[in-house]
C-alpha cells in the first residue's frame, strides 16, 4: 500500500486541476520574413503561459476570426493589390485547423474579417480598395463573393484620405446591422443586414471629426455605448445608442504625445468584466492607454502602459486576467497580467517570439483535451477489463448516457486494495485507491468505446467509501477519483458527485465507485 500511495502523491503533485484551463490563441502575422502566417498556441489560463502548437501557412494573414464555437476559423491574405482573399479552415479530429477553401475578394488589402453565426455569412473590411466584401458559406465552406459595396469617399488628410478606406466591419450586438469604419471619409457606415446575410446598400453614414480616420469601434455588453478609436487624431470617441441611433457623448485623448504629425492609434477592447477599455496608441507612441468606464459608459482615463513598438493589436485572455500585445515592429507578443481590480497592467516577461505578429485571436471557450494523449502524457497504464462474474454488466448505454456499474480499486498485477478508512487504510492510501478504481473505469470505457474521444462530459459519480463510524473525511478520499478525470479529460471530466461512508463493501475493499458518462 506504501508504494502505491507514493505513486498517488507523486501524480499529485505535478497536477494542479486549474492547469488542465487551457485556451487556444492564434496568432496572424506578416510572412514577409518567412513565417508561416497563422501560429496556434495553448495558453495557461492560470500561468498565462503559452505553448506552440503548430502553424499553418497562410500568407499575410494579418486578420482572422473563429466561428461555430471555435470549430470553424475564416483568414484573410491581405495583398496590397489583387487578388486578395479569405481561407477557410475547420478542426479536425486531432483538434487541429485543416484548410477548407479559399474565395478571391474583389478588392484589395484586407484588414478586417468577422463572422455572422445567424446567416452563416463573413465580412471583410478592404482597406485599400475602400470597400466591403460579403461572403455566404456552406458547411464552412466559402463560396465565391456574395457582394461587394464600394465606399466613395475622403477627407482633410490628403496623405491619407485621399479616398476611402474601409478598415473595421463590427456587428451589432443583436446581429441586426453591421458598422463599417471608413477611415479615409471620417465616417462610420451603418448597414442593416438581411435575414440571408447580405447588407442594405443604402446605409446610414455617421459622421466623425475631420482628419480624425475612424480605425476600430467595440460596443459594450449592453448595446448602448460604443467606442471609437481615430487612428489619426489618436481619441476615443464614446456613444450612446438608442434605437441604432448614435450619438457622441465624449471624446478623450488617448494618444498623449506632442508631435503635430498624425498619429498611430490602433486597437480597441473592453475588458470581460465591462469595467475597463483599453486602446493601443503606435508610431508616435509605443503604449496602452488604460480607461476606466463608469456606469453611465464615460471614460477616465487612469495611465498609460509602455510596450514594445508598434502595438497593432492586442487581446483580453477569456477570463480578462491577462492581455497579450502584439508588437509588429519588435517581433514579438508580450503577455501582461491585469488586475481587474485596479486595471493595472504587470509584465510577465513570458515573451512570444513571432515574425510581424498583427492579430491574436483567442477562443471563448477551454479547448477540448485529447484524454488518450493525456494518458500517455501522464504514464497512465490501462488494466484488461475482467468479465463480471455475477449476472450483470460492466457498463450500458441508453442514448447518449452511458452508466457505468461499481468498480473497486483494481492493482495493475492484480489484486485489489482493501481495508477501512479510519482504521486499517489511510486517507492517502484512500485516495490512491480512488485513483485506481478511476483507472478501472477508464479501461472499462476504453474497451467499450475504443476512443476515449467519444466522451463529452463526466456527468455523475457516486463514491463510496469503507469507513469506521467515527471516519467523516469521505470526500478527501473521492478526490482522488474526481482528481483523475480532470486530469484525463480536463473540463469535461469535473462532474456532480457524492461521497459516501459505508460499513462494509464486497469482499472489503476499500472504495467503490459508479459513475454515469454522457457521450458524444
Amino acid at each position: 500500500m506504501n508504494f502505491i500511495a507514493t505513486l498517488l502523491f507523486s501524480h499529485l503533485a505535478s497536477f494542479f486541476p486549474a492547469d488542465t484551463n487551457q485556451y487556444q490563441l492564434i496568432v496572424g502575422s506578416y510572412t514577409q520574413k518567412g513565417n508561416p502566417g497563422i501560429e496556434v498556441y495553448s495558453v495557461n489560463a492560470v500561468t498565462g503561459k503559452p505553448t506552440l502548437l503548430y502553424t499553418k501557412e497562410n500568407q499575410n494573414a494579418s486578420y482572422l476570426t473563429l466561428a461555430n464555437e471555435g470549430k470553424l476559423m475564416y483568414a484573410v491574405t491581405e495583398a496590397s493589390k489583387e487578388p486578395s482573399s479569405v481561407t477557410s479552415y475547420q478542426l479536425n479530429s486531432n483538434n487541429e485547423f485543416e484548410k477548407i477553401n479559399n474565395s478571391f475578394i474583389k478588392g484589395s488589402g484586407p484588414c478586417f474579417i468577422t463572422y455572422r453565426p445567424e446567416s452563416k455569412t463573413v465580412y471583410t473590411a478592404n482597406y485599400n480598395s475602400g470597400s466591403l466584401s460579403v461572403f455566404k458559406t456552406m458547411d464552412g465552406a466559402l463560396l465565391p463573393i456574395a457582394q461587394e459595396i464600394k465606399y466613395n469617399g475622403s477627407s482633410i488628410l490628403k496623405s491619407r484620405q485621399e479616398a476611402s478606406h474601409a478598415h473595421n466591419v463590427v456587428l451589432s450586438n443583436d446581429h441586426s446591422y453591421l458598422l463599417v469604419t471608413d477611415l479615409g471619409s471620417d465616417k462610420i457606415y451603418q448597414h442593416k443586414i438581411y435575414a440571408d446575410g447580405l447588407v442594405d446598400e443604402k446605409y446610414t453614414a455617421i459622421s466623425i471629426t475631420a482628419g480624425n480616420g475612424p480605425r476600430h469601434f467595440v460596443f459594450d455588453a449592453t448595446g448602448k455605448h460604443g467606442y471609437l478609436i481615430s487612428e489619426m487624431s489618436g481619441t476615443v470617441d464614446v456613444f450612446s445608442i438608442e434605437d441604432n441611433k448614435f450619438n457622441k457623448v465624449q471624446t478623450i485623448i488617448a494618444d498623449t504625445s506632442s508631435t503635430k504629425d498624425p498619429k498611430g492609434s490602433g486597437d480597441i477592447h473592453i475588458s470581460p468584466s465591462g469595467k475597463w477599455l483599453i486602446s493601443t496608441n503606435r508610431v508616435t507612441s509605443d503604449e496602452l492607454t488604460i480607461f476606466k468606464i463608469g456606469a453611465d459608459g464615460l471614460l477616465t482615463k487612469s495611465y498609460h502602459q509602455p510596450v514594445a513598438k508598434k502595438p497593432r493589436n492586442f487581446s483580453f485572455t477569456p477570463l480578462g486576467n491577462f492581455v497579450f500585445v502584439a508588437s509588429q515592429t519588435d517581433d514579438k507578443v508580450q503577455i501582461f497580467s491585469f488586475d481587474d481590480a485596479t486595471g493595472k497592467l504587470t509584465e510577465t516577461y513570458q515573451n512570444m517570439n513571432i515574425k510581424t505578429p498583427v492579430c491574436l485571436v483567442f477562443s471563448n471557450e477551454p479547448m477540448e483535451v485529447n484524454p488518450e494523449e493525456r494518458l500517455k502524457k501522464s504514464n497512465i497504464t490501462l488494466i484488461p477489463v475482467v468479465p463480471p462474474i455475477a449476472n450483470y454488466v460492466k457498463q450500458v448505454q441508453v442514448g447518449k448516457l452511458l452508466y457505468l456499474s461499481g468498480h473497486g480499486p483494481d492493482k495493475p498485477g492484480g489484486g485489489q486494495m482493501y481495508g477501512h478508512l479510519g482504521k486499517d487504510v489511510t486517507i492517502e492510501e484512500g485516495q490512491a485507491a480512488a485513483r485506481l478504481t478511476g483507472i478501472s473505469m477508464i479501461s472499462t470505457m476504453k474497451a467499450y468505446l475504443g476512443d476515449l474521444n467519444k466522451v463529452k462530459r463526466i456527468v455523475k459519480v457516486l463514491g463510496l467509501v469503507n469507513s469506521e463510524p467515527t471516519f467523516v473525511q469521505q470526500p478527501q478520499v473521492i478526490n482522488g477519483f474526481s482528481n483523475l478525470m480532470v486530469e484525463v479529460f480536463g473540463e469535461r471530466g469535473k462532474h456532480a458527485r457524492s461521497a459516501v461512508g459505508v460499513a462494509a463493501l464486497p469482499n472489503n475493499i476499500s472504495v467503490e465507485i459508479e459513475m454515469i458518462v454522457e457521450l458524444k
